[in-house]
């Protein structure tokens, strides 16, 4: 406990003297007057802008992960289904009764007939002219 009241102590000391070097010694470019060094102020507003470009992509991946997740859920299901209709398949060969979806009854129903329609491409016909 000692030691980190001695470094926050430490801490406190380096700070106070960067605060009186900048706002009365001018010994670090402080533009706005507010005791605080430009350099350190640019510092702080880079790694604002990178916090939020890391949050950013994270909320992408996290998004990205879900759609993942849900197609390989249909994989699974439709891997499942495959499993099902080979084992059909097998019982088919073996001379086992169509398992499935039974065929519905046909329904009557008038066709409409169409007539072909006519080739409408005319061939011309050109002459030649003999030459002697």
């Amino acid at each position: 406990m000692k030691t980190l009241g001695i470094i926050v102590l430490l801490l406190a000391v380096v700070a106070a003297g960067v605060y009186v070097a900048t706002k009365y010694f001018k010994k670090f470019k402080d533009e706005d007057g507010d005791g605080i060094p430009d350099a350190v102020e640019d510092k702080v507003e880079d790694v604002k802008e990178i916090v939020e470009d890391v949050k950013e992509v994270v909320e992408e991946v996290k998004t990205r992960a879900k759609r993942v997740k849900e197609e390989v859920k249909d994989v699974a299901e439709a891997v499942k289904e495959v499993v099902d209709q080979s084992k059909d398949v097998v019982s088919a060969a073996k001379g086992g009764a169509r398992k499935g979806r039974k065929p519905a009854a046909k329904k009557t129903s008038t066709k409409k007939t169409t007539t072909p329609q006519k080739n409408t491409k005319t061939r011309k016909t050109t002459t030649r002219k003999s030459s002697k």
